[in-house]
């Protein structure tokens, strides 16, 4: 991390798959290598359909020291079915809003590269090796689910517990500009 923005330093890894099958593990384990290979200190998953408030990272605010860090109930919005559910984890939080010290992933075992739930490895590996560990509530991120491409997790095809066919719940939880993008990218599915 370069300061207190961990965004100064970043990775895009954004690389054409090799095959048909779900390559989230791939992904994410070759951001982590750059990440140990360049010293960086922390590595957070941000996916580049969901929603991030611009002052995400400063949200963690005292909690950087911990090994792994995250909000303890996520918030998963279908464009397709305006649909929407809270889901609260216990005792780890989902991919997307996951942060973790690249030194606290010293000795986890890396699944195959097509497993599907990285989230539920990773935390409980912090759980069960006694890292250090800071969940917080109220996940600012809204995870977006629409179904096209490759797409991990299940609530992609769902409809979700609570309709929100005037589209309010949407535009009450993201700014301006990305409920215009989500509401353009809505019209086109």
């Amino acid at each position: 991390m370069a300061g207190n923005n961990p965004l100064l330093n970043a990775y895009i890894i954004n690389h054409t798959p090799k095959s048909d099958s779900v390559d989230l593990v791939l992904r994410v384990k070759q951001g982590y290598n750059m990440a140990k290979r360049d010293g960086f200190e922390y590595v957070f998953i941000i996916e580049d359909d969901d929603y991030y408030p611009e002052n995400y990272f400063e949200l963690f605010g005292d909690f950087w020291n911990y090994d792994f860090v995250g909000y303890s109930d996520t918030v998963y919005y279908n464009l397709r079915n305006k649909t929407h559910q809270t889901f609260v984890h216990k005792e780890r939080a989902s991919l997307f809003c996951t942060g973790f010290k690249v030194s606290a992933l010293e000795k986890f075992n890396w699944p195959n590269d097509n497993y599907t739930f990285l989230d539920i490895r990773l935390w409980e590996y912090a759980n069960m090796s006694g890292k250090s560990i800071k969940l917080l509530p109220n996940n600012p991120c809204l995870g977006i689910k629409h179904g096209i491409g490759k797409t991990g997790g299940k609530a992609h095809g769902m409809v979700l517990q609570n309709c929100d066919k005037d589209i309010s719940y949407l535009r009450s939880r993201v700014d301006a500009e990305a409920f215009e993008f989500y509401k353009d990218f809505m019209d086109k599915l």
